[in-house]
């Protein structure tokens, strides 16, 4: 009789602290939704326009032709870092020869940044323009 009465208040015990962890779980939720505010909704219609615009937003380089290319000579390094065959060390060069030697005039020219060669060039041609 004494075993069935532990094992009921062991039981209750694992439920209560099940339970609370559910709560916390759902209030770091409801937190994070409330922070983010522009999560979303259940119930929210979603156009293709309003996907369009926070993709837009989310994602700068997608595929060529669908979005405005990159003017190497303003682009900050995060959006250098998007480019093709590009990652932190090569935005830093680019950034760097620009501040040393002035703005690119063709987009060819971004061969004389360290570490660009013409396969690299290649790779991110279709991304990229100077004005």
């Amino acid at each position: 009789m004494n075993g069935k009465r532990e094992n009921l208040w062991n039981e209750r015990k694992t439920l209560k602290i099940m339970l609370v962890i559910v709560f916390f779980f759902i209030l770091g939720l409801a937190f994070a939704s409330v922070k983010e505010n522009n999560s979303l909704q259940m119930g929210t219609a979603v156009s293709p326009e309003m996907l369009e615009t926070r993709w837009s937003q989310e994602y700068k380089l997608c595929l060529p032709g669908m979005v405005d290319k990159l003017n190497i000579n303003t682009a900050d390094q995060k959006d250098l870092e998007a480019l093709p065959g590009v990652g932190e060390k090569i935005a830093q060069e680019i950034i760097f020869y620009r501040e040393k030697h002035g703005l690119f005039q063709t987009t060819d020219e971004i061969v004389k940044v360290s570490g660009i060669g013409i396969k690299k060039l290649n790779q991110m041609k279709e991304f990229i323009r100077v004005e």
